[in-house]
């Protein structure tokens, strides 16, 4: 009896061992990834769960991702550059205008006339990362900085078909950039998240946004918006996923080569094409719906914002300039 008790001994342990070999290893580190968007947003399956299952994959399942959306770390997205600093999220998902005093040098991409269209954008991001943008993501390490879908402005009831129709209106901006660039059409510029818009929008506390096309979609401004004007100055707005540095630090060289080989420019192009692809589908929708209409500007008026936004471009490079920040260099250098 005890032989026999004893073979089932080693055959149990014989069993265990061959599971445990033969078995896919469990993520032995899981990094929390912070998003203030939902679930269906255009993003979260091919960049945040294909990143999670790429870098499972690339580890043999030593470093996982769990994807924390609709703001389960934390509510607004305001906060998410922060939310990595502090660790509550390893990794997080936001966009730098949400905290411009921080990422003044990176904003510049967001600037009429920098980038001709948001690939450009994301590879000037990019081509100057290392040199002068990387520095202000203190406390924490890009993986993917990229553009939006090109700006549109978006109105509830007022068609805007040239600066002169902006007057006396408050237009949603996402950053002090943007807010000297609409300021200078002729409107009032407020700054604000984009989850908030949808609200502000239909009960008038803005008359319009300016914001990337696939915000018709995914933040739902189809419905309150009547008017699209496009064909504007080229501008996008920039977003991050950033990673806190000291978890990347605890993470080992192997890991560490895995992360950084899918991460950087080609998960920001990809990231930036999604966006911009939506961004197109979301104005041929917009197209089709009752009472809607887009606008695309005459070469006379568009002419008229051209001038207005090359003004002032040049007063925020001076003002940019006299702070110390090397604007005028920093974008030679992207166009270069």
């Amino acid at each position: 009896m005890k032989k026999i008790l004893r073979l089932m001994v080693i055959a149990g342990a014989y069993a265990a061992a061959l599971i445990a070999t033969s078995s896919p290893a469990v993520a032995e580190k899981t990094l929390k990834l912070a998003s203030f968007v939902p679930p269906i947003y255009v993003l979260h399956k091919p960049i945040f769960l294909k990143l999670a299952d790429d870098l499972k994959a690339a580890t043999d399942g030593s470093v996982g991702i769990k994807v924390y959306a609709s703001g389960e770390l934390g509510a607004g997205p305001v906060a998410q550059y922060q939310r990595a600093v502090k660790r509550i999220a390893e990794i997080s998902y936001g966009l730098q205008g949400y905290t411009s005093p921080i990422f003044p040098r990176n904003l510049l991409i967001e600037l009429p006339g920098v980038a001709k269209n948001p690939e450009d954008a994301t590879r000037k991001i990019w081509k100057v990362m290392d040199e002068y943008l990387r520095a202000e993501y203190r406390g924490t390490r890009p993986l993917a900085a990229f553009a939006t879908a090109p700006a549109v402005l978006m109105s509830t009831k007022k068609a805007i078909n040239s600066p002169e129709d902006m007057k006396g209106m408050k237009i949603r901006v996402p950053s002090k950039s943007a807010a000297a660039i609409v300021e200078a059409y002729g409107a009032t510029p407020v700054l604000m998240p984009a989850n908030k818009v949808y609200t502000s929008m239909s009960n008038g506390v803005v008359d319009g946004a300016l914001m990337g096309s696939d915000s018709l979609l995914i933040f739902k401004l189809i419905e309150p918006t009547m008017y699209v004007t496009t064909g504007l100055p080229e501008m996008v707005s920039e977003i991050f996923l950033t990673m806190n540095q000291g978890a990347y630090d605890e993470l080992t060289t192997s890991e560490q080569a895995a992360l950084d080989k899918l991460t950087g420019l080609d998960l920001s192009l990809r990231a930036s094409k999604g966006l911009d692809d939506f961004g197109k589908k979301a104005l041929i929708i917009f197209a089709k719906g009752e009472g809607k209409k887009i606008i695309s500007l005459t070469p006379e008026n568009r002419k008229k914002f051209d001038a207005l936004a090359s003004r002032a471009v040049s007063n925020l490079i001076n003002e940019y300039e006299e702070k110390g920040i090397p604007a005028g260099k920093i974008i030679a250098a992207m166009q270069k």
